[in-house]
């Protein structure tokens, strides 16, 4: 896989400058030209020593050969039926749907039999099935072999074979997004900083993600984080990290997805073979394991919640690495307060109870909880432990330590005198929760 860094800018002038500013380790550098009153492709070609694709979405369409004699490396041209391409072995031929998935198995067969460098079908699912669609047209091509690179061909030339990149667009194709490299998907487009598409990862998280060596990355098992929604997760920076580190071959995406009903069937069979569970699901991951007769782990139990599924095919394994995350991080405390009554709360409160801490549920559905949430402010105890959603305002007692279970740009404000955040919280339930993922390897 190579990993192009788009640059999306108003003006010539702003791309160079944005080139110049790259740090990160990348392998090219897509070049948005299409709002520009004006380009100098020379200095263009002089801003990088890395291979360069110009692209002009939308009505424009880029002079294929002025970009080539400036050596501009890679064209992008987008496909149509009977769309003039003139220097195929230069041409990354490509298909934006940003609406849904209308006919992708016949374009990608056309597009392909067009003998362009590099073919790039890019379109938007709607639900989990639709990624499951996108991803087995690559299943139809080889992968890419470690000794293909960027390097322009003499004229006239063709490619060995026709390769093909596959992209999820928008948050419910993030699975496809960041699974298709593993898969053999050839070109994978990631933003400097302003974001030219639809849920585009950043350059930092996609490193994170895939690593230094791209080259050769293939996953026999794959692993996801499932919510609604689930793009914002940090999991899979911690999760493929910890693979490469055990040399396993596995890869961990997001399966942002409206109903859980709609991965259990792919789960069953065997891809993912591990979830993270997340809001809202957790409550669904505990009937659920309950309906197929999993192995439910006593925190699993006791918490009513399952927040970690692994299919070792001869069992299921269902768990709740949140008790074991909080439990890493609980100070000394004698009174804790629980904002919220959900899957997260419910793990919380049994660490608490095993850690022999008093606690006191706040919840504005008064059944679930052991006080209504307007009395919250009168609480006077030394630990708290918020697990409502970061969007949903609440005022907060003054305490000793805070925990916030959820992560977000703008953390709440509160009066402690230690604040543990929504990372470090995922960062402690990962470390089971890995465990439990490298059973799949046994």
């Amino acid at each position: 896989m190579k990993l192009f860094v788009t640059i999306y800018e108003e003006t010539c002038e702003a791309a160079i400058a944005a080139i110049g500013a790259l740090r990160d380790d990348h392998d090219g550098v897509e070049i948005r030209a299409e709002r520009w009153p004006s380009i100098d492709l020379d200095a263009l070609r002089r801003a990088t020593a890395k291979p360069l694709l110009l692209t002009y979405r939308g009505s424009r369409v880029p002079d294929v050969h002025a970009a080539l004699q400036a050596g501009i490396d890679l064209v992008d041209v987008e496909w149509q039926d009977g769309v003039t391409i003139d220097v195929p072995e230069r041409t990354v031929l490509s298909h934006h749907d940003y609406e849904g998935m209308r006919d992708v198995e016949a374009i990608a067969a056309k597009m392909l039999a067009r003998g362009c460098a590099y073919t790039k079908l890019a379109a938007t699912p709607q639900n989990f099935a639709d990624n499951q669609r996108l991803l087995a047209l690559l299943l139809e091509r080889r992968a890419p072999s470690p000794a293909e690179n960027l390097a322009p061909k003499p004229a006239g030339e063709a490619p060995a074979a026709p390769t093909l990149s596959v992209i999820g667009m928008g948050e419910r194709g993030l699975y496809t997004r960041i699974l298709a490299p593993f898969r053999g998907s050839t070109l994978t487009f990631v933003a400097a900083s302003n974001v030219a598409a639809p849920s585009q990862l950043a350059l930092s998280r996609a490193l994170e993600i895939y690593g230094n060596t791209r080259e050769d990355l293939h996953a026999e098992k794959v692993f996801a984080v499932v919510g609604d929604p689930a793009g914002h997760s940090l999991s899979p920076s911690i999760h493929n990290r910890l693979f490469r580190e055990k040399r396993v071959s596995a890869a961990y995406t997001i399966a942002s997805i409206a109903s859980f009903t709609e991965i259990t069937e792919a789960f069953l069979a065997g891809e993912p073979c591990g979830l993270s569970v997340t809001a809202p699901f957790k409550d669904d991951a505990f009937a659920f394991a309950q309906r197929i007769g999993a192995t439910i782990a006593p925190n699993a139990v006791e918490a009513r919640a399952v927040n970690t599924l692994v299919n070792l095919g001869h069992e299921v394994v269902a768990d709740n690495t949140d008790v074991d995350g909080f439990a890493a991080l609980l100070p000394n405390a004698q009174h804790a307060a629980i904002i919220g009554a959900g899957g997260t709360a419910r793990a919380a409160r049994v660490a608490l109870q095993r850690a022999g801490i008093r606690a006191t549920v706040y919840n504005r559905t008064v059944e679930k909880a052991d006080a209504p949430l307007d009395v919250l402010a009168q609480f006077d105890g030394d630990l708290v432990i918020n697990t409502l959603p970061s969007g949903v305002a609440v005022e907060l007692p003054r305490c000793t330590t805070y925990i916030e279970a959820a992560y977000a740009a703008e953390p709440r404000r509160v009066d402690a005198q230690q604040r543990i955040d929504g990372r470090a919280l995922l960062d402690a339930q990962a470390v089971r929760q890995h465990e439990l993922f490298m059973r799949i390897f046994r």
